[in-house]
């Protein structure tokens, strides 16, 4: 279980550290001068998200498991937010505002403030996609070790998945994610 975890745990981290086309937010400047395409911009340009991966094997109600703990918003980057909902509090503004201030800084032209209105008001009203990095990572498991032929792995490894595999919010300690 524990060399699962170990493949697990790198593997999500190859997967956050991929690049990826910006959604919205770099891409339509209508401000003159401004290129309307940015470019490719790094999904994990903290860090704070893979370098808070980590695992764990516990006992949970007699059985042993093994547990994915991340920060807790890798739910918001692996399945995206839905548009309205609850989180119009300051516990989603605050959100909001760290994660433009880490990602974004301010568009031209605006102040941080602005800016982080307009981009809570897009995520409320238009949602935000996610990348499903967790079953990216798994696939990815399990695609290489078909092609090495190790058939023997793939099946302990997706009986693994699908019955000892937790994964939980790092504060909370709820689990948030059984795959």
């Amino acid at each position: 279980m524990e060399e699962m975890l170990e493949i697990l745990v790198k593997q999500l981290k190859v997967e956050l550290a991929k690049s990826y086309q910006p959604r919205g937010y770099n891409i339509q400047r209508n401000r003159p001068g401004v290129p309307k395409t940015i470019g490719q911009y790094p999904k994990n340009n903290t860090k704070r998200l893979s370098d808070s991966i980590d695992f764990e094997i516990r006992e949970v109600d007699g059985e042993e498991m093994g547990l994915i703990v991340m920060e807790d918003y890798y739910e918001f980057v692996d399945r995206g937010r839905k548009p309205g909902g609850s989180g119009s509090g300051t516990e989603f503004r605050r959100a909001i505002d760290t994660w433009v201030r880490q990602k974004i800084g301010t568009f031209p032209g605006l102040t941080f403030n602005q800016t982080s209105f307009l981009v809570r008001r897009s995520i409320w009203n238009k949602g935000i996609g996610g990348i499903n990095f967790i079953n990216n990572a798994i696939d990815n498991i399990i695609d290489e070790m078909v092609e090495k032929g190790e058939d023997e792995f793939v099946e302990r490894f997706e009986e693994f998945v699908d019955e000892k595999l937790l994964v939980l919010s790092r504060t909370s300690n709820d689990i948030t994610y059984n795959t």
